[in-house]
């Protein structure tokens, strides 16, 4: 009975304190930014991945330093390995600079 009770403490401890991860995909990122870049939206599907992007914000005293938002922003999408530099810099042209 002491095991069972000791292994069952083990498990909820385990994963109460094992938080899922939900990491960002830049991939689903690049393929969503690029169609609504040449006018084809996504749709609710590409919601989260958008959101993704457009949360990333750099900040010094309240203010927004957009030179520093585009620079990690396109870090972020340039993590998609198998995305198109071309793809990557319509984006950032298009909305490395905008609040979304």
């Amino acid at each position: 009975m002491k095991k069972i009770c000791k292994s069952l403490i083990v498990i909820f401890t385990v994963s109460w304190l094992t938080a899922p991860a939900y990491a960002s995909d830049p991939c689903a990122s690049v393929l969503c930014l690029y169609g609504k870049a040449v006018g084809q939206g996504g749709g609710s599907e590409c919601r989260s991945a958008e959101k993704d992007f457009f949360n990333i914000l750099k900040k010094k005293k309240g203010s927004i330093r957009w030179s520093k938002t585009f620079d990690a922003r396109k870090a972020f999408l340039n993590q998609c390995s198998t995305a198109d530099p071309a793809a990557i810099s319509k984006i950032m042209s298009k909305f490395g600079r905008v609040r979304g």
